[in-house]
């Protein structure tokens, strides 16, 4: 019994162990996510297509619901560069799921967005986004790879 006892105690303190591990994960991917958001919307809502560029790494791929796959910072910059000179601002992102391991973490999330005022109104739109970030030997997590959609 006292053996049983034992063995019950050990298996409780790993399971507490790996629990507390896996919630001290999430809870750091949930804030590298937020903080990258966070970026993301900064970068976007002052206008800044460059910034927003260099936040994905170097081969990146994008694909912005029209059906087509961008390929590098430099079609992504001119995309961006494209929303700014529209008029796309008050860019939000609702995280919806997270998660990853090591070097690699993946969100889901709602986004939405306004545009150029347009006869005295100004348009809303938003979608689905899933996003692949992954982590450099630097340190610096960068969106390896991203695929829209527009729901409205």
């Amino acid at each position: 019994m006292k053996n049983l006892l034992s063995g019950a105690c050990v298996s409780l303190l790993l399971a507490l162990g790996l629990s507390t591990s896996a919630m001290a994960e999430d809870s750091s991917i949930n804030s590298t996510v937020e903080s990258a958001n966070s970026a993301w919307n900064q970068a976007l809502n002052t206008g800044n297509a460059k910034a927003l560029s260099n936040q994905y790494a170097e081969n990146a791929t994008l694909s912005p619901g029209d059906g087509k796959i961008l390929v590098g910072r430099a079609e992504i910059e001119k995309l961006f560069k494209s929303f700014v000179e529209n008029g796309v601002h008050n860019h939000a992102i609702e995280v919806v799921n997270v998660g990853g391991t090591g070097n690699v973490i993946y969100q889901i999330s709602k986004w939405s967005a306004n545009g150029a005022k347009v006869n005295d109104k100004v348009p809303a739109f938003g979608g689905v986004t899933t996003s692949v970030l992954i982590k450099g030997s630097d340190g610096k997590w960068l969106t390896q790879s991203q695929v829209w959609n527009v729901a409205n």
